[in-house]
């Protein structure tokens, strides 16, 4: 019988600590799996919502929504400390260590990834990740480095990809398939969000589908859900 549940036990504690959360929605035979991120400020349930929209289009698909490990100094949680990424994007230092901080934590998603694979018995090839503005860089990050081959990546209003000294085509392990989408009525993430991230995948030999939504602000629409879907599915 499918049910949304908490996870507990084994994955509840060795992937996110004691006081995270991991929600998900396993059907009865699951072929592949979507990790999905929140943002900034959010935690797991903000993003469960998502579950109505795929479940029907990707019936052999369980659902996966974890709860970043860090408290948000405003309330929530985040994946990475974050800057006003307005401005201060530009500044190099403080992308730096927004991207050390991403990278630590991107091991709680592949332990996520692992212990999907050895409960579920679903290959690494059809454990696919997404993610929404902080949660879209992290999807980008744990399918490039992980150390198995896993599925396609998805980010929704991502925080842009930029090189730095601990991310390079050194830590690059894998090449997937990679959707970009972002609003062009967006104000939280810089506009060239988009262009800066394709071109960092470009240098790592990587061709990224992109999507520019028409009058979307800072979120998620039906239609990129389409899209992701689609891009899931082919």
């Amino acid at each position: 019988m499918k049910k949304i549940l908490f996870l507990v036990g084994f994955l509840f504690l060795f992937c996110f600590g004691a006081k995270a959360e991991v929600l998900s929605y396993i059907p009865a035979e699951p072929q592949s799996a979507l990790i999905i991120m929140h943002g900034f400020g959010g935690n797991g349930a903000r993003m469960n919502w998502m579950t109505n929209h795929l479940k029907e289009s990707l019936p052999h698909t369980a659902f996966y929504y974890p709860t970043a490990p860090d408290k948000a100094p405003t309330g929530g949680y985040q994946w990475f400390v974050i800057p006003v990424l307005g401005e201060e994007i530009k500044d190099k230092e403080i992308y730096d260590e927004m991207m050390k901080d991403a990278l630590r934590n991107v091991s709680k998603v592949h332990a996520l990834v692992d212990n999907i694979h050895q409960n579920l018995n679903i290959p690494y090839k059809n454990i696919h990740v997404a993610g929404f503005s902080q949660g879209g860089l992290m999807a980008l990050l744990s399918a490039l480095t992980n150390r198995h081959q896993i599925g396609k990546a998805v980010s929704f209003s991502g925080v842009p990809l930029l090189p730095t000294s601990d991310f390079s085509d050194t830590v690059v392990s894998n090449r997937p398939d990679i959707l970009l989408m972002q609003g062009d009525a967006d104000r939280v993430i810089p506009k060239n969000s988009l262009d800066l991230s394709k071109k960092t995948l470009t240098t790592l030999h990587i061709s990224p589908l992109v999507y520019v939504i028409k009058g979307l602000t800072h979120s998620i629409n039906t239609q990129e859900i389409e899209y992701m879907i689609d891009f899931l599915q082919n």
